[in-house]
């Protein structure tokens, strides 16, 4: 049974936010997370969270992130990455048993929204955002055991049904190994742990990809 605990970057039990940092104690190796702590910079009200808020420092301050970027840390996951300050997300968490792993799942909006300058006394104005603010898509990223698996062709191999014919390779961060699959999906092969990102979106919905592809670089996987 996975335990999911969410922390919000300022203690206010929200569920909707900008994306935040995320900590934990490692207290187990690979892929038995006994506690997922993921710390949310809170920017908008959501529906109070059921789970319990501790309250930790934040984490991901090594990350080099462009101006105007966010970081985003998950110390037993194994990954940081940087990503767009406009994004905004509910968050999910579920366990995945084939093969077994963790998927979390990101349902994002974009919101390029700046709210004007006021004078001295007036009113604050609404915020004035872009034509496409308010498009949606999701992101999930899984985190699966690497086990024996000594490249990403054994892995596959031995998880996936069928495995795929050919795998492209890129460069994704600091990942001993990383490739396209045929179907879109980018997966990367670090010491202990495989990492599948899958970015669900299409026409009329919120480009995931040109953002993602363009930050794969700020990846960094530490486990």
């Amino acid at each position: 049974m996975w335990s999911y605990v969410e922390i919000l970057g300022d203690s206010t039990p929200i569920t909707t936010g900008i994306l935040g940092f995320a900590t934990m104690r490692p207290r187990m190796r690979l892929l038995t997370f006994p506690l997922l702590a993921i710390v949310l910079a809170a920017c908008q009200l959501g529906s109070p969270s059921t789970h319990p808020v501790p309250s930790v420092g934040e984490i991901g301050a090594d990350l080099k992130c462009q101006a105007g970027d966010h970081g985003y840390s998950d110390i037993q996951a194994g990954w940081e990455f940087c990503y767009p300050g406009t994004w905004k997300y509910d968050l999910r968490s579920q366990p995945s048993t084939a093969p077994p792993g963790l998927d979390i799942v990101f349902d994002i909006t974009d919101v390029p929204c700046v709210t004007p300058s006021v004078a001295p006394g007036q009113p604050t104005p609404r915020p004035i955002c872009s034509p496409n603010a308010g498009l949606y898509a999701v992101m999930v990223i899984s985190t699966y055991e690497r086990g024996t698996a000594s490249n990403l062709s054994g892995w596959l191999l031995s998880n996936e049904n069928p495995a795929p014919k050919s795998v492209d390779s890129i460069n994704w961060g600091n990942a001993d190994e990383a490739g396209r699959l045929p179907d879109g999906r980018r997966i990367a092969l670090t010491p202990h742990h495989v990492v599948i990102l899958d970015l669900r979106s299409g026409a009329g919905l919120l480009d995931l990809e040109s953002p993602t592809s363009s930050r794969l670089s700020t990846w960094k996987f530490t486990f």
